[in-house]
């Protein structure tokens, strides 16, 4: 194999360097378009659940409020006064809405918020100490 005097490679070797240039190109871009085909359908896909997710309690939300709407009129017919009705429907809402206040008020109370297992600790302690049955 003959090199020639300027120190340039040889034409075939030069041919196979552009050819694989150029294949490995193509590649790369043939790539990079089906990975960007892929992430587009990916992405439109990731929209369109959340999309799909995002609707279903703004449906439920709607439906229950529907419905409670629903029972209104029905039990308003036979009782001849919506306000009658809706005071019906809205009674059991009112009793959880009620015994939810209270259990929240009593868990709040200063009186929960003192350390308990703190004072037992403290108060066994101090009967180990002192060796006094108090």
């Amino acid at each position: 194999m003959r090199h020639p005097p300027d120190g340039n490679a040889p034409d075939g070797t030069l041919a196979l360097l552009i050819a694989a240039l150029r294949e490995g190109t193509a590649h790369i871009e043939a790539l990079l378009t089906l990975a960007r085909t892929e992430v587009d359908g990916n992405i439109r896909a990731i929209v369109s659940l959340i999309a799909i997710v995002g609707t279903i309690p703004i449906l439920l939300i709607v439906t229950f409020f529907l419905g409670l709407d629903g029972v209104v009129k029905l039990l308003a017919l036979p009782l001849h006064s919506e306000a009658a009705a809706a005071s019906i429907v809205a009674a059991p809402f009112l009793i959880m809405a009620l015994w939810l206040g209270w259990l929240g008020v009593r868990r709040m109370a200063l009186s929960n918020l003192e350390p308990w297992r703190t004072w037992r600790q403290a108060k066994r302690t101090v009967r180990d100490v002192t060796g006094t049955g108090a």
